[in-house]
């Protein structure tokens, strides 16, 4: 598949799927992550209604028959799992969702896994289409195959970016930390390595950077969240101190959040994002913290 290589790759890579499986949807979704932002491409019929029936929050937890019949790393999931996923109850939500929409049938797996996050790919079927047949979990268990290398890909080359992006700071001798679109560490400057040290103000989080005083810490992922958000009046740059103590209640570091340039295709997982640590004179600084810049 050349999905990391063309403009809206994916979604096209998503649309050859279902034509080959004769589905009426495809769904690519990675769930997880310290930010809680999922990845979602979804194409097929009723792809203009699945954000706005879905957006409920109990359609997306424990009562989502799909999620519970997850299973290991590229075994495949079908109707007959979701029949088992569905006898532990308190799915009527998500079912009468997926009625609705005549989305009932189908198979998924599991394509990358960790123990913060998955990424898995699913086939969408109904009534109309039908159950999953010998002939289309054939043709998914192909494809899979495919799909996950196009991933492993794509995961190489939005790595591959985050490091040449680091190489060219290093000229200007920065403490950066890159993080991609859903708030996961991409890659760390050599000089803010130490930050991330014991007696530094920020430690790592499962696959993100968290800073080490609550406050902070709860004000630095606000506003990733707004920084983050696909609306043309977010903000591209927040400011804010960092390492308070109580040797040093106005902390010892200018924080800088700040939004990088959207690449043209990809999953997501290449640099979004930098965070950049200035050393703070004894004297309070000018500027205020939590200044957002557009």
């Amino acid at each position: 598949m050349n999905a990391p290589f063309e403009e809206d790759g994916w979604k096209r890579a998503m649309e050859l799927v279902a034509g080959a499986t004769g589905s009426g949807a495809v769904h690519l979704a990675a769930i997880g992550g310290p930010m809680m932002m999922p990845l979602d491409i979804f194409v097929g019929r009723e792809a203009h209604r699945v954000d706005e029936v879905f957006s409920a929050p109990e359609l997306c937890g424990e009562g989502n028959w799909r999620l519970r019949a997850v299973g290991d790393l590229m075994t495949i999931q079908h109707e007959r799992h979701y029949a088992e996923a569905r006898k532990r109850g308190g799915t009527s939500a998500y079912d009468d969702a997926v009625s609705m929409l005549d989305m009932q049938l189908g198979c998924q797996s599991t394509l990358i896994s960790d123990q913060h996050n998955f990424l898995g790919l699913a086939l969408i079927r109904g009534r109309r289409e039908g159950a999953t047949d010998d002939v289309v979990y054939g043709r998914f268990a192909h494809l899979l195959h495919h799909v996950q290398r196009a991933v492993r890909v794509q995961l190489a080359m939005d790595g591959e970016a985050a490091e040449v992006m680091l190489g060219e700071l290093a000229t200007v001798d920065c403490r950066v930390i890159l993080l991609d679109r859903h708030g996961c560490l991409s890659a760390v400057s050599s000089r803010a390595e130490a930050l991330l040290d014991e007696v530094g103000p920020a430690r790592l989080e499962g696959l993100s950077v968290a800073l080490r005083n609550r406050d902070e810490n709860r004000q630095l992922h606000q506003a990733m969240g707004r920084l983050l958000a696909k609306s043309a009046h977010a903000p591209v740059v927040h400011q804010m101190r960092a390492g308070r103590t109580a040797c040093a209640p106005h902390g010892r570091w200018k924080l800088s959040l700040i939004r990088l340039p959207d690449r043209p295709h990809g999953l997501g997982f290449d640099p979004a994002l930098a965070i950049s640590f200035q050393p703070l004179a004894q004297q309070p600084a000018a500027f205020e913290a939590g200044q957002a810049l557009h």
